[in-house]
């Protein structure tokens, strides 16, 4: 059986001053730092991804808001459009039914002067649509629907009836 000598086990010679051997200290010792250039490098890529997220989030937010933008002006765009359309279709209507009344004048001069009148209305309406925004509209429209419920549901419904009219009539021509 060998016994053991004392170069086998650590002692002042040949041991620092954590019992380690020379070499492991110095093994320790590097193993330490690449772990410290490990944790460094690990916070810098977090922190490069961090900036990168941040980034993309505020290109795509920026994106998006552009995209709803253009989609609001399109639409008001359009909504305008179709506003002015709707309010020169009225004034032609009012325009139709004066030369009615025109043509009413020498049968019935009091049922033509109405007739007159409530064309003058409608020509009014025509212009109040033709010269707001879509939001003072709709603005209105609330404010009467508020004040007036029997007459909005009355109007509704005529005009519901007008618009049937017309479409069947667009579509047998």
């Amino acid at each position: 059986m060998d016994t053991p000598t004392t170069d086998d086990f650590p002692g002042p010679g040949n041991a620092n001053e954590n019992g380690w051997g020379n070499e492991d200290a110095e093994r320790a010792e590097t193993s330490k730092e690449a772990l410290g250039k490990l944790k460094t490098s690990a916070a810098e890529t977090a922190s490069h991804l961090k900036n990168a997220a941040a980034s993309v989030s505020s290109d795509a937010k920026d994106y998006a808001g552009s995209v709803a933008a253009d989609a609001a002006g399109a639409f008001k765009e359009a909504v305008e459009s179709n506003k002015t359309a709707g309010a020169d279709a009225i004034a032609n209507i009012a325009h139709s039914v004066k030369d009615a009344a025109d043509g009413i004048e020498k049968q019935s001069p009091q049922v033509a002067s109405m007739v007159r009148t409530a064309a003058e209305g409608v020509e009014r309406i025509s212009t109040d649509i033709r010269d707001r925004n879509v939001g003072e509209l709709l603005d209105s429209v609330t404010k009467f629907a508020q004040r007036q419920p029997a007459a909005f549901f009355g109007i509704g419904i005529l005009a519901g009836v007008f618009l049937t009219r017309i479409m069947r009539s667009s579509d047998r021509s």
